[in-house]
């Protein structure tokens, strides 16, 4: 199936043996997830790589949702899969590095955007799967319940549940970032500044610098004179 999925012009170029051998370990990993996944409480596949068109303001974004399950209590968990390193961590607020998935639950699934999947969404996590690491990590209201009962009350989804005002608090940022970008908004404002600026690399481009004091000829006298 993974060599199948490749275009034929990258193929072409592998090594027999490493499509081989990439097939076997997305076979075990997907096994793995499988049975990971069989210990959840009840639960339904809802739909899989959902379309959807949210319109914020004089912005319309097109998505696709990896996958969006109905829990046990009939509202919606959405689900995106990643095999890196993710937290949720990257939806704090006031500054989000992150809102995918926050734009995802607090827009995608409503009636007027035409997924076909509306109702109240209770979670939205990413589905991890590495190696030995095989895990939700997100933002549920009641995890214990509707996802996995055997989770410990020190795991971050049952200490960390997420709430009607958390969902709130996003749109409201969301639907600030997407006036902020069709206005053209671009303050010189880095999220962790000077933390942000140390690998970036496009200082030349960058206003940064114009928020830094001006150094004159007299405050060089003064520093002298203070020496």
């Amino acid at each position: 199936m993974f060599a199948d999925e490749l275009p034929h012009s990258l193929r072409d170029r592998m090594p027999e043996r490493y499509l081989e051998l990439e097939a076997e370990r997305l076979t075990r990993l997907i096994a793995d997830w499988l049975g990971y996944e069989s210990t959840r409480v009840e639960f339904e596949v809802a739909g899989t790589e959902v379309s959807s068109t949210i319109v914020l303001g004089d912005l319309t974004l097109r998505v696709r949702l990896d996958r969006v399950d109905r829990l046990s209590d009939d509202t919606l968990l959405v689900i995106d899969y990643k095999t890196g390193l993710v937290s949720p961590k990257s939806w704090d607020l006031p500054r989000p590095d992150d809102v995918q998935l926050p734009l995802y639950a607090g827009f995608a699934l409503s009636e007027e955007t035409g997924a076909g999947l509306a109702g109240d969404v209770s979670g939205l996590v990413f589905a991890k799967l590495r190696a030995g690491d095989l895990s939700f990590v997100g933002r549920v209201g009641d995890a214990q319940s509707t996802l996995l009962s055997d989770l410990k009350g020190g795991n971050a989804l049952v200490k960390s549940p997420l709430t009607a005002e958390q969902l709130i608090d996003w749109r409201d940022c969301i639907e600030q970032l997407a006036r902020d970008f069709v206005a053209g908004k671009a303050e010189v404002a880095p999220r962790e500044a000077p933390k942000t600026c140390e690998r970036c690399g496009l200082q030349t481009l960058c206003r940064i610098l114009e928020n830094q004091p001006v150094l004159t000829d007299d405050d060089d006298s003064d520093e002298a004179e203070d020496e």
